[in-house]
Parts: structure tokens; C-alpha cells; sequence
């Protein structure tokens, strides 16, 4: 009789440390979420809808920041300047000029902002910058043009997300294994008695 008591309380701390271990590991996952910051940090981006096009075709930049800013888009000596409140995107299209040969031309993005929307700056402005390769190919060439400039997102969930799971998984293992092997022990001294 104390053999079964014993396999009881064994088999409770077992279940007992697999439940503190996946409580760990869910603590640690939702505790390293940063709350929401009193001030958030800037965010200022361009973007094209393609990035190779033939000549004559039409390509859309997009300027977007979460800031007040004074844009400058440059491309082939065409400059489009702008002043867009935060989280106004900037849009503007250019056309390609006709080429006899691939040709990279740079599509330049200048954000001027008052730096002082930042907690931490004193009242001065910033300027940021960004370049875009545009490829222009002649309307003879073969090699036809990607429709977008990016991969596709196929990443997968955050890495905590990932390890906590994997936490999560082991440590169910171990439990599993314990009691099997407990069990197995738990058989072997009743068929003994």
C-alpha cells in the first residue's frame, strides 16, 4: 500500500514541476512584451512598387514617417519635394526615359523633421535619407521585369513565441518519460508482491 502512495506523490511532483515549468515559460514570453512607450520612435520609410520596368513604363514611390516632414524625391534629375503631417504618405510617380542599354538610376528620399518629437533631443532638425536603385531596361530586351521589389513574407512567429513552444515541448516530454518510467517501476514491484 505504501508503494502506491508513494508512486501517487511521485507522480504529483512530477506533474507538479512540468506545470511550473510551462508556467515559467509562459511568464517569460509574456513578460518580455514592452508595453506601449510614452514617445514612440520615429519611423520614417520609402518604398517603390517595382524596382525594374522598361522604358516608358511608370514606377509609384511612396514616402511615409510617423513625423511632420519636408520630403525630397529625386530621380533621373527630377526632383518632387512635399510637406506631409505625420502618417501621410508621400506619393508620387515617375517615367522611366527611354534606354538603349540596363540602366540603374538612384531614386533618392530626404525626410527633414524636427528632432525635438523625440524625448531625448534638443530643439534641432534632422534630416534622413534613403536610396532606391531603379533599373531601366530597353523595351527590346528579353528579361522581363519582377513585378514587386520584395519577398514575400513567409517568416514565421516571433522567436519568443518559438522558444517558449519549445520550453513548452520539453518539458511535456520529460513528464511524459518520468511517468512511463515510474509506471514501468510501479508494475515491476506489483508483479513482485
Amino acid at each position: 500500500m505504501s508503494t502506491f502512495w508513494e508512486f501517487v506523490m511521485k507522480k504529483t511532483i512530477s506533474l507538479g514541476l512540468a506545470a511550473f515549468a510551462a508556467l515559467v515559460a509562459v511568464l517569460a514570453i509574456v513578460g518580455s512584451q514592452s508595453p506601449a512607450q510614452a514617445y514612440p520612435e520615429i519611423s520614417i520609410g520609402l518604398s517603390v512598387n517595382r524596382d525594374v520596368l522598361y522604358s516608358g513604363q511608370d514606377f509609384t514611390a511612396t514616402a511615409h514617417a510617423n513625423v511632420t516632414c519636408s520630403w525630397d524625391l529625386e530621380w533621373n534629375g527630377v526632383v518632387r519635394k512635399a510637406d506631409e503631417h505625420p502618417n501621410v504618405d508621400f506619393v508620387t510617380t515617375y517615367t522611366a526615359p527611354k534606354v538603349t542599354k540596363v540602366t540603374k538610376i538612384p531614386l533618392h528620399g530626404t525626410c527633414v523633421y524636427d528632432a525635438a518629437e523625440t524625448p531625448t533631443a534638443a530643439r534641432t532638425t534632422a534630416a534622413w535619407q534613403r536610396t532606391i536603385v531603379i533599373t531601366v531596361l530597353p523595351r527590346g530586351s528579353a528579361v522581363s521585369p519582377p513585378v514587386g521589389s520584395d519577398l514575400p513574407n513567409t517568416g514565421g512567429p516571433s522567436k519568443l513565441f518559438l522558444a517558449g513552444g519549445l520550453v513548452l515541448l520539453l518539458s511535456g516530454a520529460i513528464a511524459v518519460t518520468v511517468a512511463r518510467r515510474r509506471a514501468e517501476e510501479a508494475e515491476i514491484q506489483a508483479s513482485r508482491a
